[in-house]
């Protein structure tokens, strides 16, 4: 007799066209996972309001493009179940019902809410389901992000794990608090309605290494900071900014000794060989070269873009196979799914907490 398959559930905000952060933090690792485990990858367009709400004219769009990007990388409809946040208002009735027992301290003494308000201070911008902070835009200081939405997006986070009784959830080291307030509010829970038993499933972490990806520019590639590399770009504005990247400020001639990781020297490490740790088999050869005075940064950075044409060209042949009407159907169908499951969910919470007869 099989076993029964392990659930896992992630979910990224509908920010458009992914990057290469993207790709290697969170995309490879669900295309890896979804032969081994039953997994629901969801598009986050709810998420994208806590901080985003007077910016969704191109929501839409977003989202479509997002999903090409998925698909294109590997994700398989017919393997995992893909699907649209606000096509299953079964996570908002979850997200009412788990409000009403969150302590509000939870909420306000979340360091990363605090930390959040601070940088969006600076940096209008959103939130992702993939247990992350959001990214930083330039933008004025604003007391409208005080919303409702922004304080309890950690409830809203919790039910759109909880409602598919997720076993695992794919997170990074630093992602590992925004995972723990779910299990809380799951335990919190089981304790008010579960009669001794377990009503929600307390998801564990599937720990996942996350390769420290840096943009053009030497700092954490971000689409807020204008120095990411996208996974679908074209020859020219590849080898642009391949050919733009920060390298290391101290090695100025090609035969001078070179600092490619982080170190006083370099303090955020080299941008090249950071992609070059991903793309290249020999890369260990590469920074040895570099710290010997063996070879420059010029031809690391060609090195580095013969390396990368072959999959992106790759990559966007994938991508072209699919259309819009595509990713529609499939939205459509995956959402169905997502309804089916959720819905049973929410039935056995209705009948713990006694709201049905």
């Amino acid at each position: 007799m099989s076993m029964k398959r392990k659930t896992v559930m992630s979910g990224m905000r509908a920010t458009g066209r992914l990057h290469l952060g993207n790709l290697w933090g969170a995309l490879k690792r669900w295309v890896a996972i979804q032969d081994e485990y039953q997994c629901y990858f969801m598009v986050a367009d709810w998420h994208m309001l806590t901080t985003a709400y007077d910016r969704t004219e191109g929501l839409g769009a977003s989202v479509r493009e997002m999903v090409l990007d998925w698909l294109a990388a590997g994700l398989d409809p017919k393997k995992c179940v893909i699907f649209l946040q606000s096509r299953v208002p079964e996570h908002a009735e979850l997200y009412l019902l788990l409000s009403m027992i969150t302590p509000l301290s939870w909420l306000e003494n979340n360091p990363t809410w605090k930390e959040q308000l601070q940088e969006l201070s600076k940096t209008k911008h959103g939130l992702a389901l993939g247990l992350q902070a959001p990214e930083a835009p330039s933008g004025e200081a604003d007391e409208s992000l005080r919303t409702h939405g922004f304080l309890g997006y950690p409830v809203l986070q919790a039910a759109d794990i909880l409602i598919y009784d997720a076993d695992l959830v794919p997170v990074g080291q630093d992602q590992l608090p925004h995972l723990e307030l779910s299990r809380e509010i799951a335990r919190r829970f089981n304790t008010i309605y579960g009669k001794g038993g377990e009503v929600l499933c307390e998801p564990r972490a599937m720990p996942t290494e996350i390769p420290k990806l840096l943009g053009t520019d030497g700092r954490k590639m971000s689409k807020s900071y204008g120095n990411a590399i996208d996974i679908f770009e074209e020859p020219d504005t590849l080898r642009k900014k391949v050919m733009g990247m920060y390298t290391d400020p101290t090695k100025v001639r090609a035969n001078d000794p070179g600092h490619p990781d982080p170190c006083p020297e370099n303090p955020p490490g080299c941008s090249v060989c950071a992609l070059q740790k991903l793309y290249n088999p020999d890369w260990k050869t590469r920074v040895e070269d570099c710290r010997a005075g063996r070879t420059g940064c010029v031809a690391c950075k060609k090195e580095l873009l013969s390396l990368l044409e072959k999959p992106f060209a790759e990559f966007r042949a994938r991508r072209a196979a699919y259309d819009a009407k595509a990713v529609d159907s499939i939205l459509a169908e995956g959402s169905a799914r997502a309804r089916e499951k959720a819905g049973a969910t929410l039935d056995r919470l209705r009948r713990a907490m006694r709201l049905v007869s």
